[in-house]
């Protein structure tokens, strides 16, 4: 065989070979961006139990996905093999959040809930739910003041939106209008 033939015979073999090894390391997943990947410090922080905590209230999440509203799991943030119960956590499946603070005035972010839950979550989605040209990603807060009326707007805030006491969120993908 001519060198130069046999040159080009083993760049080729070579190619092949490197690209095997390229395709072979992909487990066929895409790689999407999640922000679960970098954990806020409310969702990294352990309470440990109901007696360490000096602020405690609740808001009430709901979840809906082309229509079909999406159950939250009971035991978010609870005995997650590194610690007994997160300062976010959810005790049932009725959507309400438990948020338990070691410390007085702190802000809790909602993002810090869903890092709990190891779900993606801001602007452009929930989970794998993401926002596209057929689908949007919305958002709304209902308050209650103290004579009992309420008020539900759209917000923009998604992940870096403070959680009050009382509050229910209620966080919509779906078709575009």
């Amino acid at each position: 065989m001519k060198t130069d033939t046999v040159f080009w015979l083993l760049i080729t073999i070579a190619a092949l070979v490197a690209t095997g090894l390229l395709l072979g390391k992909s487990d066929g997943s895409s790689e999407v961006f999640s922000t679960a990947d970098d954990l806020h410090p409310l969702a990294e922080d352990c309470l440990g139990g109901h007696s360490d905590y000096v602020d405690h209230y609740h808001v009430e999440l709901v979840l809906s996905i082309n229509n079909e509203f999406l159950e939250i799991p009971g035991d978010v943030g609870l005995n997650d093999g590194a610690c007994t119960m997160r300062q976010l956590h959810t005790h049932s499946t009725n959507g309400v959040i438990h948020i338990e603070l070691k410390e007085q005035g702190v802000d809790a972010p909602l993002e810090a809930f869903f890092d709990v839950w190891g779900k993606h979550f801001d602007e452009t989605g929930f989970d794998d739910y993401r926002i596209d040209a057929d689908h949007e990603f919305l958002m709304f807060v209902t308050t209650t003041d103290d004579d009992g009326n309420q008020n539900r707007e759209e917000v923009m805030t998604f992940q870096n939106h403070i959680l009050e006491d009382g509050q229910k969120i209620e966080l919509v993908y779906r078709d575009k209008a």
